[in-house]
């Protein structure tokens, strides 16, 4: 559903910092030059040919007056453009320029109504009624009205792929042409953040009836800023600017968005002007891109935390000892240098600072090898164990578990790395729960520690929505519940209290607060980095 991974050394700010032209060392001067010079020409037919046959123009390195195109490198194909049943955050981008919602996240991370031009909320907090803008249009024409609002809603609670953001809606009707009520079984303080989410994108009831429910899969249509024009399998997606667009007409009226898997080609790609845009280049790429004058680079702290994951209906981690033990034992500085090049922090807390709910008072677990070894000799294991770690083929993630299997070896835990192609690792730690350990950064849809930990730890989200460590503690999902209800002022105490409970419990070993960055071309304006890695194209625009 939500996974992704990424954080500078340095302090960041919840707004993005942007770096470029910045002068470096030789030796990174030197690498930038060798890296060109020995791929370049390969990549630069490849890319050029993948590029631009299918519309997008290039930049081919020179200036960008009078472009109106865009060439959006993506780290992985879709699987299906239905926002509402997808699991790929990469994926989002592009169904964010073809969807509005009723919200709309703002520069301060705060929301803005959108298609709703005004709401009210009953004191109780659990009816919320919005007046629906009447000045709305579906890209084939067709009027857009509470009707079709109430049933995108109502779909996606069907699809089961936002079962928390989901869960406490009762009800979702169109009360007239424009109005739209929403009732709650009980005060939910995420239910804005969770309507901006792509999940809750509002869609065509009528064009899903006529066409069929799974239309939108490969080909979507909404009222966004962007129309759907092509899918090419294997090679691209191509969307082109909707002219009535209710907020006015993008900038920029093509926008390509490309497949690119391999991080090293990506690079090439945006150094060439073949790319205009990618995400997350490998980090010891970061030094490269920041000296390279014709792009800009953007980072900000990820609405996620590189974690270690236990199953704890495994014999051996079903124990909170051994769970501790392995706390323990992890030396994080050891995977922010060994593993991260040297980006990152240590991560106290299931909820990282970009998220509110987070705090810094929540006790995390220092390296201690002697106490790790206390434990496990209480647990009955003092002369040692066996686990295995399965992860999805990623080089950065085969790195930290590198690192971590180094450092369990030291208290006598003998770790077996199992690497699985993407397909089969969704299949046995999500579908079938068929692991030990596993590594992953679970992405919040809106920056909230109730995006993050419900869906993780509560036990009606049990197995593949998100609760793959297989915690059904009521007592846990009780505190969840409670803490989704608090308001503003006490939504801090309330999840340091739910992460408290998780860090104690030891269901989860965070790792580290990592970066989410974006790379583009110096030319291109409108460019944040975002908490989330999904980004408004309909906001770029070439100077």
């Amino acid at each position: 559903m939500k996974q992704i991974f990424l954080k500078l050394s340095f302090k960041m700010s919840r707004g993005s910092v942007r770096h470029t032209g910045q002068a470096k060392m030789e030796e990174q001067k030197m690498k930038s030059k060798k890296m060109r010079i020995v791929a370049l020409g390969l990549i630069l037919a490849m890319t050029a040919m993948s590029f631009t046959s299918c519309g997008g123009g290039g930049n081919d390195g020179g200036s960008s007056e009078g472009r109106t195109d865009l060439n959006f490198a993506v780290s992985a194909e879709p699987n299906s453009l239905d926002p509402m049943a997808i699991a790929m955050m990469s994926t989002f981008t592009i169904t964010y320029a073809i969807y509005d919602n009723l919200f709309e996240k703002n520069a301060d991370g705060g929301y803005d109504p959108s298609i709703c031009e005004d709401y009210d909320v009953t004191d109780d907090g659990l009816v919320y009624t919005f007046k629906i803008r009447d000045d709305v249009k579906f890209h084939d024409g067709t009027q857009m009205t509470a009707e079709d609002v109430a049933f995108s809603i109502n779909r996606t609670i069907e699809k089961g792929w936002a079962a928390d953001m989901v869960a406490a809606i009762e009800s979702v009707e169109a009360t007239d042409d424009y109005t739209v009520v929403l009732t709650l079984s009980r005060p939910f303080g995420g239910m804005i953040g969770s309507l901006a989410s792509p999940y809750f994108s509002i869609m065509s009831k009528a064009y899903l009836e006529e066409n069929g429910d799974d239309i939108v899969e490969r080909k979507p249509m909404g009222t966004g800023a962007y129309k759907f024009v092509e899918w090419v399998s294997g090679d691209h997606i191509t969307l082109e600017a909707n002219e009535d667009y209710f907020k006015g007409a993008p900038s920029i009226k093509t926008v390509t968005f490309k497949p690119i898997t391999d991080k090293n080609t990506g690079l090439i790609a945006l150094q060439a002007g073949e790319a205009d845009a990618f995400l997350n280049v490998n980090y010891s790429d970061i030094p490269a891109v920041e000296e390279d004058e014709s792009l800009a680079f953007y980072s900000t702290d990820l609405a996620a935390v590189l974690s270690l994951n236990m199953n704890i209906e495994n014999e051996i981690l079903s124990d909170v000892r051994v769970r501790q033990a392995v706390n323990y034992a992890i030396n994080r500085d050891n995977i922010i240098q060994g593993a991260l090049e040297g980006q990152g922090t240590a991560a106290n807390s299931p909820v990282p600072p970009t998220c509110d709910g987070y705090s810094e008072d929540v006790k995390g677990y220092e390296y201690d090898p002697d106490k790790a070894r206390e434990l496990l000799k209480e647990a009955g294991y003092e002369d040692g164990l066996s686990l295995t770690i399965k992860i999805k083929e990623d080089s950065k993630n085969q790195k930290v578990a590198q690192v971590i299997q180094s450092d369990l070896k030291a208290v006598g835990i003998d770790v077996e790395i199992q690497i699985l192609e993407a397909g089969a690792y969704t299949t046995d730690v999500y579908s079938n729960g068929d692991y030990e350990m596993t590594i992953s950064a679970w992405c919040a849809m809106f920056t909230d520690a109730y995006s993050l930990l419900y869906s993780q730890f509560h036990k009606d989200c049990y197995g593949g929505t998100g609760n793959i460590t297989h915690v059904t503690s009521d007592e846990l999902s009780s505190m969840l519940d409670s803490a989704a209800q608090a308001g503003e002022d006490e939504k801090t105490a309330a999840y340091t209290e739910v992460a408290q409970s998780i860090m104690d419990n030891a269901y989860v070993a965070p790792l580290v607060f990592e970066p989410t960055t974006i790379t583009a071309s110096a030319d291109l304006e409108g460019v944040e980095a975002d908490a989330l890695g999904i980004y408004q194209v309909k906001n770029f625009s070439w100077k």
